[in-house]
């Protein structure tokens, strides 16, 4: 069982399934995401670097994107969501909104891709 679907064994059905629903849009977005552990968090990643992870916490949700910059460039689209330096505090009756979210998994994506080159093609 790889670290994404361990943590969610560890959750009720229903929290399970709402951190399932952001992954699969991240996937959605990076398929060539897999899953990992970065900063003691079950996360995606993408090219061994953390793409985001999602946990639960007493309040909620927490989301992380691995950066201050892409929630920076995401709050306008969050709906006034509370936001720490690196991440977005959200419920499951009030969600991250799919374009603010799109856009800070898509933010991660380019910078790893900056950070690192291209990636090489497979195949």
């Amino acid at each position: 069982m790889d670290e994404v679907e361990s943590y969610l064994e560890s959750l009720t059905p229903g929290e399970a399934e709402v951190i399932r629903g952001y992954y699969a849009r991240a996937l959605a977005l990076v398929p060539e995401a897999v899953p990992g552990r970065k900063y003691g968090m079950a996360c995606l990643t993408y090219r061994e670097r953390g793409l985001v992870a999602i946990i639960r916490t007493e309040a909620g949700f927490s989301l992380f994107p691995f950066g201050s910059e892409p929630v920076a460039l995401a709050r306008p689209l969050l709906d006034g969501l509370p936001t720490t330096r690196g991440g977005v505090q959200f419920t499951a009756a009030r969600g991250v909104p799919e374009p603010a979210y799109d856009g800070m998994v898509t933010w991660s994506r380019n910078h790893i891709d900056t950070v690192l080159g291209p990636a090489k093609a497979t195949g």
